[in-house]
């Protein structure tokens, strides 16, 4: 062996032992399985795209804390809910990941801005801002819910010109959904068959799908360097995202434009963003009130608002079908309570309760977003464990919606489950469908109202089933940063008049 290959061969070990004393367990690091080189747990993780399944499976072996590695990722998976709650609530244990392949850096909106990724100030600043805004703007207030019923209507309509043929309800529900989203944030709604608006929720759908394979190119780097799925799943992404700026643009554009731009009343979040950025003091808050933050925020509430309430009525619709005696039974209580005829409200959601219940459920089984991340700024202790900072912290919400120390028989569909002895709505401890702590979904009010007028009037007014000769099952899903079921056709069938 010549003097050149001992030198290489040297550097090589070197490199090679710096390498594994990096990726060896810290001291004092939570338990996990083993994992390989380089890779760690990627290809380990269970069925494509449901590391919620496998983590269960973990969980048996390992504990509700145990540690696992994507490529060179580390990443500390909580199952005890009340660990959860505790952790959450510590500031150092707020942050988001920034490094991202969609919102890269050279693009008009960075890493770090908007609500849902930011970190530290920024965050703390545009999240209380939203909160208070569309508190303002709707919260409990009758002209959100009318803008709501509106929809429903609308769709209503649309679901009766089916005429009972099959029917993917995907697009139409996600555009109906929006629409909500729209009057908040623009103060307008648009018409469902626009061609505009129905490419405008198609890329916010691709852009979840595309968020959910980011992780593993994150995680394997060498698939952003030569064609494949992935990277092209990437950069579909990132045209996506030059055209959804493209769109917020013009949105903001328009309402500069308005003539009663003026005027003393705040009607939409976009209104009431450039209200705060023109007003006041200018403290160091209010400096961040720029134009990209607020694109990046738009983005935020749109996709956010969208794709999780819309996914979730498609839960209800798969799990009505598979389950046609539960269907019957909301029906029967919606005719019995308040009649088939009459709009349902969010007043007449107290005199429903199985109604309540059964949308409860089907947040459970449906667990929409089935892992809960946040990032430690600085070094922590869970449980008696040391977590170095900047691990990946997540909490395993599928898991928590499935822990026989909170549900019985888990897997069942059963709205009884809260229900208490006198039928009125019970919230157990593992019920998390919008996450625990500081980075709990700023949109909850919001959400919980749309899915209660959106799925309880849709049962009011069809039955849902398949088509002869198809087959569905609650299995018939795929788990990415969002649980969506796999795109189905439903016959919708009008109830006539009582």
């Amino acid at each position: 062996m010549d003097y050149f290959s001992v030198i290489t061969a040297v550097l090589a070990a070197l490199l090679a032992l710096t390498y594994w004393l990096k990726q060896s367990r810290p001291k004092n690091y939570p338990p996990g399985p083993p994992g390989l080189p380089f890779v760690g747990h990627t290809f380990s993780v269970g069925s494509p795209r449901r590391p919620a399944a496998t983590f269960m499976k973990w969980k048996a072996q390992y504990g509700d804390i145990f540690s696992v590695k994507l490529g060179g990722r580390r990443m500390v998976v909580l199952s005890d809910i009340a660990t959860a709650r505790r952790i959450f609530q510590d500031d150092n244990v707020t942050g988001r990941d920034q490094k991202s392949l969609i919102r890269t850096e050279g693009s008009y909106v960075p890493p770090g801005a908007g609500i849902i990724v930011s970190n530290h100030e920024l965050w703390k600043t545009h999240r209380r801002f939203a909160l208070s805004t569309l508190r303002d703007l709707g919260m409990g207030k009758n002209w959100l819910e009318d803008t709501i019923l509106t929809e429903v209507e609308e769709l209503c309509q649309i679901l009766r010109d089916t005429k009972q043929t099959p029917f993917n309800p995907k697009v139409k529900l996600t555009n109906s959904v929006s629409n909500v989203i729209c009057a908040l944030i623009f103060g307008r709604r648009f018409e469902l068959n626009d061609p505009k608006f129905s490419r405008l929720t198609g890329l916010i759908a691709e852009n979840v799908s595309g968020a959910s394979v980011e992780g593993l190119a994150k995680t394997l780097p060498f698939l952003m360097w030569f064609p494949n799925r992935i990277r092209n799943l990437i950069y579909r992404a990132r045209l996506n995202r030059d055209s959804l700026v493209e769109f917020m643009q013009e949105m903001i554009a328009e309402e500069a434009n308005k003539k009663d731009h003026d005027s003393g009343d705040v009607q939409d979040y976009l209104r009431a963003y450039q209200r705060e950025k023109e007003t006041g003091a200018k403290t160091a808050d209010k400096e961040t009130f720029d134009d990209k933050q607020l694109v990046a925020s738009l983005l935020d509430l749109f996709g956010a608002g969208t794709e999780t309430t819309s996914t979730t009525v498609l839960w209800a619709f798969l799990l009505m079908i598979v389950n046609p005696d539960i269907q019957r039974k909301i029906q029967e209580e919606i005719d019995t309570t308040v009649g088939r005829d009459k709009v349902l409200t969010n007043s007449d959601r107290a005199r429903l309760p199985y109604t309540d219940a059964a949308i409860l459920e089907v947040q459970r089984i449906g667990s929409l977003v089935p892992l809960g991340g946040r990032v430690n700024f600085e070094e922590t202790t869970i449980d008696g464990y040391t977590i170095p900072k900047g691990t990946s912290i997540m909490i395993n919400l599928y898991g928590v919606n499935r822990d026989p120390r909170y549900w019985k028989n888990p897997e069942q569909f059963d709205p009884t489950r809260f229900l208490d002895e006198n039928n009125k709505i019970i919230k157990p401890e593992g019920f998390v469908p919008f996450s625990v702590g500081k980075r709990s979904c700023p949109g909850e009010a919001l959400a919980k109202m749309e899915l209660f007028l959106f799925t309880a009037n849709l049962l009011r007014c069809f039955t849902v089933k398949l088509p002869p000769g198809k087959t569905l099952t609650t299995e018939d899903y795929v788990m990415g940063v969002v649980s969506a079921p796999i795109p189905f056709d439903v016959v919708f069938i009008p109830r006539t008049s009582a």
